[in-house]
Protein backbone atom coordinates (compact mmCIF):
# COMPACT_ATOMS: atom_id res chain seq x y z
CA UNK A 1 0.00 0.00 0.00
CA UNK A 2 2.81 2.13 1.04
CA UNK A 3 4.60 1.73 -2.31
CA UNK A 4 1.17 2.91 -4.45
CA UNK A 5 1.13 5.61 -1.91
CA UNK A 6 4.82 7.11 -2.28
CA UNK A 7 4.32 6.69 -6.26
CA UNK A 8 1.41 8.94 -6.76
CA UNK A 9 3.70 11.44 -4.59
CA UNK A 10 6.32 10.83 -6.69
CA UNK A 11 4.06 11.74 -9.29
CA UNK A 12 2.57 14.88 -8.03
CA UNK A 13 6.14 16.23 -7.19
CA UNK A 14 6.78 15.29 -11.03
CA UNK A 15 3.54 17.18 -12.25
CA UNK A 16 4.66 20.50 -9.82
CA UNK A 17 7.98 20.72 -11.52
CA UNK A 18 6.64 20.09 -15.10
CA UNK A 19 4.24 22.47 -14.25
CA UNK A 20 7.29 25.17 -13.09
CA UNK A 21 9.37 24.79 -15.88
CA UNK A 22 6.72 25.06 -18.45
CA UNK A 23 5.36 28.39 -17.22
CA UNK A 24 8.41 30.11 -15.78
CA UNK A 25 10.96 32.74 -17.09
CA UNK A 26 12.64 33.29 -14.07
CA UNK A 27 15.64 31.37 -13.64
CA UNK A 28 15.81 30.80 -10.33
CA UNK A 29 12.20 29.19 -10.07
CA UNK A 30 13.05 26.98 -13.64
CA UNK A 31 16.10 25.65 -11.30
CA UNK A 32 14.44 25.00 -8.53
CA UNK A 33 11.27 23.50 -10.91
CA UNK A 34 13.79 20.95 -12.29
CA UNK A 35 15.47 20.16 -8.68
CA UNK A 36 11.75 18.91 -8.46
CA UNK A 37 12.02 16.67 -11.36
CA UNK A 38 14.94 15.50 -10.57
CA UNK A 39 13.87 14.80 -7.06
CA UNK A 40 10.65 12.99 -7.93
CA UNK A 41 12.43 10.83 -10.37
CA UNK A 42 14.95 9.85 -7.77
CA UNK A 43 12.09 9.01 -5.15
CA UNK A 44 10.35 6.46 -7.94
CA UNK A 45 13.44 4.98 -8.77
CA UNK A 46 14.05 4.28 -4.76
CA UNK A 47 10.21 2.95 -4.58
CA UNK A 48 10.72 0.27 -7.40
CA UNK A 49 14.05 -0.85 -5.85
CA UNK A 50 12.90 -0.99 -2.02
CA UNK A 51 9.54 -3.10 -3.99
CA UNK A 52 11.97 -5.39 -5.79
CA UNK A 53 14.49 -5.79 -3.09
CA UNK A 54 17.37 -4.93 -5.52
CA UNK A 55 20.28 -2.94 -5.66
CA UNK A 56 20.63 -1.54 -8.75
CA UNK A 57 17.90 1.35 -8.85
CA UNK A 58 19.44 2.80 -5.85
CA UNK A 59 22.72 3.03 -7.80
CA UNK A 60 20.89 4.80 -10.49
CA UNK A 61 19.48 7.09 -7.42
CA UNK A 62 23.25 7.91 -6.86
CA UNK A 63 23.98 8.82 -9.97
CA UNK A 64 20.68 11.18 -10.66
CA UNK A 65 21.62 13.07 -7.08
CA UNK A 66 25.06 13.56 -8.53
CA UNK A 67 23.61 14.97 -12.13
CA UNK A 68 21.23 17.04 -10.32
CA UNK A 69 24.01 18.60 -7.98
CA UNK A 70 26.08 19.36 -11.14
CA UNK A 71 23.07 20.51 -13.14
CA UNK A 72 22.47 22.85 -9.88
CA UNK A 73 25.95 24.38 -10.09
CA UNK A 74 26.14 25.20 -13.82
CA UNK A 75 22.96 26.62 -13.47
CA UNK A 76 23.43 29.24 -10.82
CA UNK A 77 26.96 30.10 -12.19
CA UNK A 78 24.94 30.66 -15.35
CA UNK A 79 22.20 33.26 -13.75
CA UNK A 80 25.10 34.47 -11.72
CA UNK A 81 26.83 35.53 -15.03
CA UNK A 82 23.56 36.92 -16.44
CA UNK A 83 22.82 38.74 -13.42
CA UNK A 84 26.56 40.01 -13.49
CA UNK A 85 26.44 41.32 -17.40
CA UNK A 86 22.65 42.67 -17.58
CA UNK A 87 21.03 43.07 -13.97
CA UNK A 88 18.37 40.63 -14.06
CA UNK A 89 17.47 37.38 -14.41
CA UNK A 90 15.87 35.96 -17.02
CA UNK A 91 15.93 32.70 -19.18
CA UNK A 92 15.25 34.54 -22.35
CA UNK A 93 18.35 36.80 -21.97
CA UNK A 94 20.39 33.71 -21.94
CA UNK A 95 19.70 33.55 -25.73
CA UNK A 96 20.86 36.98 -26.50
CA UNK A 97 23.74 37.44 -24.66
CA UNK A 98 27.25 36.76 -26.22
CA UNK A 99 30.15 35.33 -23.69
Amino acid sequence: MYIFAVSLLSLILFSIGLYGVMTSNIGIKMLISIEILINAAILNLVVVAISQSTISPIIMALFGIAIGAVESVMGISLLTATYRKVGKVAISLLKEIRW
